[in-house]
């Protein structure tokens, strides 16, 4: 991960490396015009793993000094080149890792194509970066087949209503969002961020197994707070425990079979509402009119409104009104996720007892096989 420490000229601020990198639990890049030795220790202080020498900036005798410095301090270096000039320039002072940028410098025009020509400067054993101007999964490919190997995007990801989305694209893999449900415990919080889960349901719903306190509930969602969601699940409870909830623990979403509307208005500045379609006890024909900004499909069985671990007949959606975000949950598993994402294509997939060893304790094999399948869906 690349993070801007240059704070005159392009905003940056030295305090986000270590909060990016205990965060993301990435390697991370400190990116500064690197000019002094003195920069390359502070780069090391800060707990970054790599740092970034601008060809265009330096010359010869700096160059390869600065980049046998950061070496020595066992900092990988990224060396910016711009045209054949510069990359010869990177590769005569050591370069391991190079990176085409393909903004020209003075026009700040990008060059796609002339950045995939340079490429093929570039010997075999040297990692080639692509910089700038990368919006597609189309631009990776074509670049990745003029031999690049890393992409370096930011402008893209920084402009995307949804960040998560766009990267997922980037790499070739299916965007469906993944809510892990019915979380208890904070190492299994700590699982679901590392793994890319993208939700995490607190289950407050009466009677559940997975059920959690207030105090568990601020806990859990404190630790979640890389996640791009907290959901609260709700069933059977009361108008009074439902409004605590929120207040102290205030979730990203609420998750309910028909949210009463009072609550809708109250909070709907505050919270977006998932309902929860109970397959097998709701009129699914009435699913239009629901009430909610995504609706929430998953298994009824004995009355219950979740937490069944049964499939229902996927097919059923095939008529479901599309304009609101669509979430599958109900008896999904990594042995069955991939066909669900085929057939019904939801926005996000919830899953519970799929990926646990019992009720509330998550099972960190099976988490991760979800989300692979998921992505390879």
């Amino acid at each position: 991960m690349s993070v801007v420490v240059e704070q005159d000229f392009f905003g940056g601020d030295p305090s986000w490396l270590p909060r990016a990198k205990a965060a993301s639990g990435l390697p991370v890049l400190m990116k500064d015009f690197v000019v002094d030795e003195l920069q390359l220790d502070f780069a090391a202080a800060l707990g970054a793993d790599a740092v970034l020498l601008i060809v265009a900036a330096l010359d010869d005798a700096a160059l390869a000094r600065l980049h046998a410095a950061a070496r020595t301090r066992s900092l990988a270096v990224l060396v910016e080149a711009h045209d054949d000039a510069e990359i010869r320039r990177a590769l005569a002072a050591g370069a391991e890792i190079v990176g085409v940028n393909a903004r020209d410098l003075e026009t700040f025009a990008v060059d796609l194509p002339g950045m995939a020509s340079l490429g093929a400067l570039l010997p075999a054993s040297v990692i080639r970066v692509a910089e700038s101007g990368i919006r597609t999964r189309a631009d990776v490919e074509a670049l990745a087949a003029a031999g690049y190997g890393a992409f370096l995007v930011g402008e893209t990801l920084l402009r995307a209503a949804d960040p998560s989305h766009v990267l997922r694209e980037l790499r070739g893999e299916n965007a469906t969002e993944i809510k892990i449900c019915g979380v208890t415990r904070e190492e299994d919080v700590g699982t679901c961020m590392e793994l890319g889960v993208d939700w995490i349901g607190l289950v407050f719903a009466a009677g559940s197994p997975r059920r959690v306190t207030l105090e568990r509930g601020i806990s859990l969602k404190e630790r979640a707070r890389a996640a791009k969601g907290v959901v609260a699940v709700f069933a059977e409870n009361t108008e009074k425990e439902i409004q605590e909830v929120l207040e102290r623990i205030c979730p990203d979403v609420v998750q309910m079979p028909n949210p009463p509307l009072p609550l809708q208005k109250k909070f709907s500045s505050v919270f977006s509402f998932w309902n929860t379609i109970r397959v097998g006890r709701d009129d699914l024909s009435s699913a239009r009119q629901a009430e909610g900004d995504a609706l929430h499909f998953d298994t009824s069985v004995g009355g219950m409104s979740g937490g069944t671990g049964k499939t229902f007949d996927w097919s059923l959606l095939n008529s479901i009104d599309r304009e609101r975000p669509v979430v599958l949950a109900g008896g999904l598993r990594p042995e069955n996720v991939a066909d669900a994402v085929r057939s019904v294509r939801p926005d996000i997939v919830d899953v519970a007892s799929g990926v646990e060893s019992a009720p509330g304790i998550k099972d960190r094999a099976k988490i991760k096989a979800f989300v692979r399948e998921v992505r390879r869906a």
